[in-house]
């Protein structure tokens, strides 16, 4: 909800989000030490008298709102600095005051005589994944951000009552100091010789593993298999749920069972991965994110198994924070700088075999030996395996054929040595780094950079007609390599497609083509570069801006594609980096005659940019009876209905086109089926593309369609199964 009320102010830039995510981290580690200090340090009516201040203090900023101008303002100078300022004024104190609650409830249920209340951590849990699921499903369909923020301080007197009321009862209560300190009935004492601060390493490490692990999952999840938005709840839900089932009173399935599954999920994980298998998308990511599930119970439950008496228990929960923070970092800031691809999942994968050993305790720990042993000959097991790689590739071997010798024989002996957890998770790691060197099953890939927008790749198809831009299995444009076609725009923006029928014709094929008299020179702007497909309908004396958010697209749009280099030999091109809104808000008005938003192709849904004020940011930069054409192809989201309502509520005009019947000779020449829309206040500009141009009918809005703003947006209203 606060990230929804920033981003208009600040743009979609993955650093809001990062800020945002890591800020929120951090609060929920203050307020787990917090409770450790508070439990540890104070007597019992000193902690509800603190705690009842710290609750009511949160009540000074709430309801949560967020103000442009202030945003602007504190973000103007450093705006990593200024946004964490924002944040913590508007929503820390009410958040650090939430994020005390389990801990600190669960320390005064052992005041009064419960040995075990780790349990009300699976309550505390569930809690989140209904929150969770409930926010997406029914909070944002129904009600504004201003709305929800409303609901929420209403949710906050409830629950300032209810902890007053635990508050009240627990200091009424009997105190037993005994229940405190004593162990739970199957829990016992760390083993021997086991200091407290090897015990904190254990339990921060089995909390870190299932933090990277979600994190790594959901990212290739949602960018090598299926770009769904919303796909990122599932991977998150399930987390949650492993530690429900992991700290339930009752334990169904038996610990040995869970490392078992683990293995076993592990292994199918890696046969999906290493054959590259993309289809049917349920049973990929079911795969996936069955074992981010089994492999957090395995963690979970090691950690539940190791839960020490009442008395440390805010220690452990502190622990747990900082394991979980430590996985968000690793994640989100070192391993984009590190890696050139996302060599952090396969390495989270090794690790949650490894985290087997703590579910499986073994009659007598191994010696230094037997774990060198096992290490050294998982090792040679992933290289074997990257050697085998390396031979697939030198004799040019088909990928599908070749997969049972260079994959397959190597996976059943890493599986062979499933009950040994060191050499298992080793061999399992080693296994999928090998694979990701391979690279054949996509093309030969060129080029390959890593950043905060995540992995982007130009690759040449297996045919070598074709250089691609993609991002995992999302193709951001693609060019030709003969000669005489390097210049044809292919893919979505096909001279015979929407885009062509709208920007076109191309420009004559010669370094510098003659002006056509009927054709007058045009102010364009871009919103997406891609790989810079569009600049191809430049005309002689078009003055074209891009605006780009990742300086990555830029260097390879510059680098690796010629459409920008050959349109700036007859036009004006200029590209912008930055969040395009913002850039356009700040921008000179009426600068365009022209302004294209194409940046939805990747299934992710920049909902800032599709808002009523978003629109009337392009009008704003729009010239009289200038046209805005709009990039709608997306599997997952119905975004034509959305626009309507816009152009309906703006009072403008809005046609579309959806170019789908693609043949098999177009296919083979580059071209993939495309939806485009315009919006337009010119009559005559939607007349004449009607006369001229087949495919284009005008856009009827949903009778009850709600018109997105910056305060409302409905994204699973809008999502096609």
């Amino acid at each position: 909800m606060v990230a929804r009320m920033i981003v208009p102010s600040l743009g979609g830039a993955p650093a809001v989000w990062i800020v945002c995510s890591l800020c929120f981290q951090a609060l929920l580690l203050a307020g787990y030490g917090y409770a450790h200090v508070l439990a540890t340090r104070l007597p019992l009516r000193a902690q509800l008298v603190v705690h009842l201040v710290a609750i009511g203090s949160a009540f000074l900023v709430l309801p949560i709102a967020i103000d442009d101008r202030t945003v602007e303002r504190l973000t103007s100078g450093h705006p990593t600095i200024g946004l964490l300022v924002v944040l913590i004024r508007a929503v820390g104190l009410p958040f650090f005051v939430l994020s005390t609650t389990s801990p600190l409830l669960q320390r005064w249920c052992a005041e009064l005589g419960d040995r075990d209340p780790y349990h009300l951590y699976a309550a505390s849990n569930a809690g989140s994944m209904l929150a969770l699921l409930g926010y997406p499903l029914l909070v944002e369909p129904s009600l504004a951000v201003k709305e929800q923020s409303r609901a929420l301080q209403g949710g906050f007197v409830a629950y300032a009552v209810l902890v007053a009321l635990s508050a009240a009862f627990t200091a009424r209560g009997r105190r037993v100091p005994a229940a405190v300190d004593a162990p739970a009935d199957d829990v016992g004492p760390p083993a021997r010789g086991e200091s407290k601060w090897r015990e904190r390493l254990v339990w921060g490490g089995l909390a870190f593993v299932p933090s990277t692990l979600l994190l790594g999952a959901t990212e290739y999840i949602t960018t090598d298999i299926a770009s769904v938005p919303l796909l990122w709840v599932l991977p998150l839900a399930l987390y949650l749920l492993s530690f429900i089932v992991a700290f339930a009173k009752r334990q169904v399935v038996p610990p040995r069972v869970a490392s078992r599954a683990t293995a076993l999920v592990a292994a199918l994980v890696v046969a999906l991965t290493l054959a590259n298998v993309a289809g049917p998308a349920w049973l990929v990511v079911g795969a996936h994110v069955l074992l981010l599930f089994v492999g957090s119970v395995v963690c979970h439950r090691a950690l539940a198994e190791r839960r020490p008496p009442a008395a440390r228990l805010t220690e452990l929960y502190l622990s747990i924070s900082i394991g979980g923070v430590l996985g968000g970092v690793v994640n989100g800031l070192v391993a984009p700088f590190v890696f050139d691809d996302l060599f952090e999942y396969p390495v989270a994968i090794g690790l949650v075999c490894l985290a087997r050993a703590a579910l499986e305790r073994a009659p007598a720990p191994a010696t230094r030996r037997e774990i060198g042993r096992d290490v050294g000959l998982g090792a040679a097991l992933g290289g074997v395996t990257w050697g085998l790689v390396k031979i697939g590739a030198a004799l040019k071997a088909d990928p599908q054929s070749s997969f049972v010798w260079m994959f397959g024989a190597p996976l059943v002996v890493a599986y062979v040595w499933s009950k040994r957890p060191v050499r298992y998770a080793v061999a399992i790691a080693g296994l999928l780094l090998a694979g990701m060197s391979h690279g054949g099953f996509r093309g030969t890939t060129l080029w390959s950079h890593r950043g905060f927008f995540g992995v982007l790749q130009v690759t040449r198809e297996r045919e070598g007609r074709f250089e691609l831009l993609v991002s995992g299995r999302t193709m951001h444009g693609k060019q030709a390599l003969a000669p005489d076609a390097r210049h044809v725009p292919l893919a979505y923006y096909h001279p015979t497609g929407p885009a062509g029928d709208f920007l076109g014709p191309l420009p004559t094929p010669t370094p510098t083509p003659a002006p056509t008299p009927s054709l007058a020179p045009r102010r364009v702007g871009v919103i997406g570069l891609g790989a810079g497909a569009l600049a191809a309908y430049a005309r002689p004396g078009d003055a074209w801006t891009f605006f780009e958010i990742d300086p990555a697209v830029v260097e390879v749009a510059r680098t690796r594609f010629g459409f920008l280099q050959r349109a700036e030999a007859h036009a004006t091109v200029a590209v912008e980096t930055g969040d395009a809104r913002l850039r356009l808000r700040q921008g000179e008005a009426a600068r365009f005659d022209v302004l294209v938003l194409d940046a939805f192709s990747s299934d992710a849904v920049p909902v800032h940019l599709v808002t009523r004020e978003a629109l009337a940011v392009y009008r704003r930069a729009l010239a009289p009876g200038g046209a805005l054409l709009v990039h709608v192809s997306n599997n997952h989201v119905r975004l034509a209905p959305v626009f309507a309502a816009l152009a309906r509520d703006a009072g403008l005009v809005a046609i579309g086109r959806n170019d789908a019947d693609v043949d098999a000779a177009e296919r083979t020449a580059g071209k993939e089926a495309s939806e485009w829309l315009v919006l337009t206040a010119s009559r005559e500009e939607i007349d004449l593309l009607l006369r001229t141009k087949k495919g284009w009918g005008p856009l009827a809005p949903p009778a009850r369609a709600r018109v997105w703003t910056d305060d409302y947006a409905d994204v699973l209203g809008a999502l096609q199964f």
